[in-house]
C-alpha cells in the first residue's frame, strides 16, 4: 500500500474532507453520520485548542480521520478496506497526548477498529452504552395533531436564530449553545433550515424542536439536537416535532432515519414513535505511562 499523507485539519474544508469518508463507508455497522460531525464541530464555540484532527489521505481520498478530545479521549474512522490504518490512528493518539488515561469510544459492529484496540492493549469499558436507533420511512407519513394554539414549522434562517437557541438552551438548561454557534451549525454541510423544525406557542416562541441532518447520497437521516422547553413538557410536542421533521425526511426522498439514544429516558421515547435498537457503542480504556 502507498504510504498515506496525514493532513493536520485547519478549517471547515477538512470537516468536509471527514465527512466524506463518514459517508463513503456509512453503514447500519458504522458510528458516524455526516451529521454529527457537522454538529460536534460546530455546536459550540472556542473549544478548537481543546482538539487535535488529522485525516490519513491516499492519493487524495480520505481513509482514515481522528478527532482527539483533550486531555485524552479519540473518536475515529477508518474505511474497512484499508483497516491496517486503525493501529495508524490509535498510534498517532498515543504520541499526541499526555495524560496517561486514554479512551476511545466505537461501535459494537466495527470490528476492524475494535481489533486494532486490543490489539494495542486498549481494555474494555463496563458502562452503560449510547443506543442506535432507526426507523424505516417507508410507510409514512406520520400522523400529527397539535394542541390548540400551538403551530409547527420549520425555522426560515438566519432570522430564526435567536429564538431556536432560547429553545435549545431551555431544553438542554445549558448555555453553551449561543446565536454564533447555531449560525456556524447552520453555514455547515448538510444543514438544510427546512428539515430544522419547531413547535410556537400562542406567542410566538419556540417551545420544542427537532433538526434532521440528511445524506443524500445514503437516503438516510439523523435527528440531532431534539428538545422541548419542559415548561412545555408532558403535552406531546417532543414526538409532533419530531413526526413533522421526519415526514419532511421522507418527502426528500430518505428512506431511514436514525437517532442516537444516551440514556434509557431517550430510548424509550424513540422506541414510543417507532424507532428500534440496532447497534450499540462500546468504550475502551488504556492507562500509560509518559514518563
Amino acid at each position: 500500500m502507498t504510504k498515506p499523507v496525514i493532513r493536520v485539519y485547519k478549517d471547515s474544508s477538512d470537516l468536509k474532507r471527514m465527512q466524506k469518508l463518514t459517508q463513503a463507508i456509512w453503514s447500519l455497522v458504522s458510528n458516524y453520520h455526516i451529521g454529527d460531525l457537522a454538529w460536534q464541530r460546530n455546536r459550540h464555540v472556542g473549544l478548537e485548542d481543546e482538539w487535535i484532527t488529522a485525516i490519513w489521505e491516499l492519493d487524495g481520498k480520505p481513509v482514515a480521520w481522528g478527532w482527539i478530545r483533550l486531555p485524552g479521549s479519540l473518536t475515529f474512522q477508518v474505511d474497512p478496506n484499508y483497516s491496517e490504518l486503525s493501529k495508524d490512528v490509535i498510534d498517532w493518539f498515543e504520541n499526541m497526548t499526555e495524560t496517561n488515561e486514554l479512551r476511545v469510544t466505537v461501535l459494537e459492529t466495527e470490528s476492524h477498529l475494535i481489533s486494532a484496540l486490543e490489539d494495542s492493549l486498549f481494555n474494555p469499558v463496563e458502562e452503560a452504552p449510547e443506543v442506535l436507533t432507526k426507523i424505516s420511512l417507508d410507510s409514512r407519513p406520520f400522523p400529527v395533531k397539535l394542541p390548540d394554539k400551538f403551530k409547527a414549522r420549520h425555522i426560515k434562517g438566519s432570522e430564526d436564530i435567536k429564538k431556536r437557541v432560547a429553545v435549545h438552551r431551555a431544553a438542554f438548561q445549558s448555555l453553551r449553545v449561543t446565536e454564533e454557534s447555531y449560525l456556524n451549525v447552520m453555514n455547515a454541510y448538510p444543514y438544510d433550515s427546512s428539515l430544522d423544525w419547531v413547535i410556537e406557542s400562542s406567542n410566538g416562541d419556540f417551545v420544542a424542536f427537532c433538526l434532521i441532518w440528511f445524506d443524500e447520497v445514503n437516503k438516510v437521516g439523523l435527528l440531532e439536537p431534539v428538545g422541548t422547553d419542559p415548561r412545555f413538557g408532558r403535552m406531546g410536542l417532543g414526538s409532533s416535532v419530531c413526526k413533522l421533521a421526519l415526514n419532511a425526511l421522507s418527502e426528500k426522498g430518505a428512506k431511514t432515519a436514525i437517532v442516537v439514544c444516551t440514556s434509557t429516558e431517550t430510548y424509550e421515547f424513540y422506541k414510543s414513535i417507532g424507532f428500534e435498537r440496532f447497534a450499540q457503542t462500546k468504550s475502551f480504556f488504556k492507562n500509560t505511562n509518559h514518563n
